[in-house]
């Protein structure tokens, strides 16, 4: 019964990941479709490439931004099939496709008019605002969006670089290139866009996932440490420690808590020891039995506040 609860478990969450994937490329194109392409505001990436090419098409030639895309997106694709494996090839297929697909769509819906009509500085932050929200939704299903992503993971495979900086090192120079055909106020304001969607998807990749890091040396540990487990229904950990001054051991008491519970538990500490020393830490993620998992001692701890 275990093993077939498992299953459904797998399968609706290869559904619910499916679905995230669909829908953050959709939000992806329709940023783009919506809030830059009409406006002008530069881009990195694949699609910054392609509304750049875009602009030496002869007019009245039947090529779309979303064709270039494809195409772009495609080879790339094979480049990092063959150099970084199959496994990669897999999780980057669907954007392959998904996203030129949906910006083709959206670019016929809106046809060069922008969603928010002058305005450099709305669409800028909107359009951050979505894409981060896209590619960080898509990217917590431990999918790729694939474009871009590619080239500074096959150069890290190759070379050892980081990812981070040769991504940083592409958007700039597709960034700076697009000067040749555009001003340099929808450069500017691509460069926030840029810094709103990176900071975005940041947010996203650990939202829900932040926990509380509470550690207490008081002189009443052992009703510190009862008030938790009893008052809290939250697990602790003992750590043995010495005090700097005086080199005599004490004992640290360190849960992990919600962040709704913070109130509650720093009430419930002083009210024990008022003169408890108390470090709160932020942590942006938490594995592990009561967080990741469970097992058959969950049903001691109380859920409602996790």
């Amino acid at each position: 019964m275990n093993v077939s609860v498992s299953k459904r478990r797998k399968i609706l969450m290869a559904i619910a990941n499916s679905v995230i994937l669909v829908l953050g490329n959709a939000l992806y194109a329709f940023a783009v479709a919506a809030f830059i392409m009409p406006t002008g505001i530069v881009v990195g990436g694949v699609t910054g490439i392609s509304i750049f090419l875009e602009k030496f098409i002869p007019a009245g030639w039947p090529i779309e931004v979303s064709y270039i895309v494809f195409a772009i997106n495609v080879a790339l694709f094979i480049l990092g099939a063959i150099v970084i494996g199959k496994r990669f090839a897999i999780t980057t297929a669907a954007s392959t496709v998904l996203y030129p697909f949906f910006l083709g769509v959206f670019e016929k819906v809106f046809a060069s008019n922008a969603l928010i009509p002058n305005d450099l500085i709305l669409n800028a932050a909107v359009a951050g605002l979505l894409i981060g929200v896209s590619i960080g939704i898509v990217a917590r299903t431990g999918a790729s969006t694939g474009g871009m992503d590619i080239p500074p993971l096959v150069i890290n495979k190759l070379t050892g670089a980081p990812v981070g900086t040769t991504l940083l090192c592409f958007d700039v120079v597709i960034i700076a290139t697009q000067l040749i055909k555009s001003d340099l106020t929808h450069v500017l304001y691509g460069v926030v866009m840029i810094v709103i969607n990176s900071f975005v998807i940041n947010q996203v990749m650990v939202m829900g996932n932040e926990k509380i890091q509470i550690s207490v040396i008081s002189n009443n540990m052992e009703e510190v440490r009862a008030a938790i487990l009893t008052d809290m229904h939250r697990g602790i950990t003992l750590i043995s420690s010495r005090k700097g001054l005086t080199g005599e051991p004490c004992e640290m008491v360190m849960t992990i808590i919600s962040t709704r519970q913070l109130a509650r538990a720093k009430r419930l500490i002083l009210d024990v020891d008022p003169t408890a020393f108390m470090i709160v830490t932020r942590v942006s993620e938490v594995n592990g039995n009561g967080f990741s998992f469970k097992n058959k001692d969950d049903k001691k701890l109380d859920r409602s506040d996790i």
